[in-house]
This record gives C-alpha cells, structure tokens and sequence, in this order.
C-alpha cells in the first residue's frame, strides 16, 4: 500500500462521490490502524475501537461502516461471537482510470497537437513538475493529520471536516504550523479546536496566506501578550514608616509628662535664671 497515493486517490474520489463526515473519520480511523499493522492485507479492530477513534457514536458507526463497503472504500466481514470484525482496505488508485488526475495532458485536438520531441520534451517536464506538486501537497496534508494525531488522536466527526475545510482554503503547511502553536501552548484535546478556530480565523481576517506570514503575525501576537503583562505588573511599594517627629503630631494622644523631684526641679530653675541673666548682659 502507497499511503500517499491511497490518500491522494481518496480525495479524488470525494470530488465526485462525497460522503459525510463520519464516513470520512471512519475511513482514516481504519488507515491509521492498518498503517500500524505495516499494511497487512486484512487486519482486526474492535467497534468500540473504531468508534473511539473516530468520534462517531455507535449508532452511527454501522451505517458509516456498511456505506463504505457498498462504495468499496472497506471490506469488512464479521465473526462469531463478540469477537472483532475483519477488515480489508482496497487499494484505491488501482481503482481510478487511467485519464485520471495523475495522468493529466493538454485536451488538445489532434490537429493542434505539436508532436515534436521538443514539445514533447516540455510536455513530460510539465507532467513531471504537475505530478510533484501533487505528492508535495499529499505528503504535507498527510503531515497534518499526523501531527494532529500525535497531539490529540485522530480528529473526530466534528474535527475532521473542519480540517479538510481549512486544508481547501489554506496550505497545508499553515495549518501544519497552528497545530504546532498549539502544541507549544499545552493546549489539551478537548479545547484543540476551540483554540485552532480562533488562530486561523484570525489569520483568514488579516488575509494571511503565506507560512512567514502566519509566523511574523504569531510573533507578533507574543510581543503584545509579553508587553501587556509587564504593564499590568505593579511594582511592590516599600512601607512607609512615618518619623517619630511625625507621629508625635499624628493626632494621637501623648504620654503624659514625667514629674520632676524637689531636687531636679531647683536644678531646672536656677540653670533658667542664669541663662536669663546672660542673655541680659547680652542685650546691654
């Protein structure tokens, strides 16, 4: 099996046959779970399994199941017992005809077709270059997936078609790149799209659509959190303590005066006596 070319294949299919989006998440539940088993050609999975990895409820998950198989996106047969149902994934872009998209050419007439081998030449080139923008584009989508995975389990019915609706408005290595911000901000699997709705809706608004542009503005939006939060941070203030000078004359009561003895008393006055003496002379 070719994941990226059984992924690729995929997608072209949808175009023409669209299915709903449990259908889709049961689908890569079941490739992420045959890629772990190195591509046998029939595998065992638990329903409760394949219900838990793919967000879908139970209910559901037959229908899903049953819907993909009649398409011939899955084989599946049961066993006895509760034991777990067996499960074949067909190679898909065996399936698709051989005018398909990885063989695309110039619908030209026969009469207006250059035959030279230099337009030959030009034309394989084309192809060639065509072809690899394509598996450029396989290989980042499937990149996406895989980080998602690795952070947060495969994405759910909800998940799911919210990410392929980004991955068709903006390049996969954009998405790449939130799904990394969030990864770096600790963000748990149960606010993941919450947080990643809000980074890329930001994103569509400032008509970002370039990976340095997504990272200049990430940058940015870190540089106004780091100055909001110095400014918010009061510097912590020394207690004042006010003299004794001051708090004499506070308002609060003073301690009453301590009464002199006969002796200290006599002292006081006659040492008042001289100095009054000799501001006196002074004067005179």
């Amino acid at each position: 099996m070719n994941y990226l070319v059984q992924i690729k294949a995929f997608y072209d299919r949808l175009e023409v046959e669209p299915l709903k989006s449990s259908e889709i998440a049961l689908w890569y539940s079941l490739m992420s779970i045959n890629n772990k088993t190195a591509w046998s050609e029939t595998f065992t999975v638990a329903s409760s399994v394949l219900c838990q990895k793919s967000g879908i409820k139970e209910a559901n998950f037959y229908k899903a199941r049953n819907l993909l198989q009649q398409k011939g996106y899955i084989d599946w047969k049961s066993r006895t017992g509760n034991q777990a149902a067996i499960y074949h994934l067909p190679k898909l872009y065996e399936q698709l005809p051989t005018n398909s998209i990885d063989n695309h050419t110039d619908n030209w007439g026969d009469s207006s077709r250059d035959t030279s081998i230099g337009s030959s030449r030009a034309l394989t080139k084309l192809n060639k270059t065509k072809q690899k923008d394509v598996d450029d584009d396989v290989v980042a989508r499937s990149n996406v997936f895989d980080k998602w995975t690795a952070l947060w389990g495969f994405p759910n019915a909800i998940a799911l078609p919210e990410l392929n609706g980004w991955l068709e408005q903006l390049s996969p290595d954009i998405i790449d790149y939130a799904i990394q911000i969030a990864g770096e901000h600790d963000v748990q699997s149960r606010g993941a799209l919450k947080y990643l709705r809000a980074v890329i809706d930001g994103w569509q608004q400032r008509n970002i659509t370039t990976l340095e542009q997504a990272k200049k503005a990430a940058e940015e939006h870190d540089q106004r959190m780091a100055n909001g939060r110095r400014s918010n941070t009061k510097p912590a203030h020394a207690k004042e303590t006010l003299p004794d000078w001051a708090q004499r004359d506070s308002g609060q009561p003073k301690a009453p005066a301590k009464k002199l003895s006969a002796e200290q008393q006599a002292e006081l006055d006659s040492r008042i006596q001289k100095l009054r003496q000799r501001n006196k002379k002074q004067e005179a």
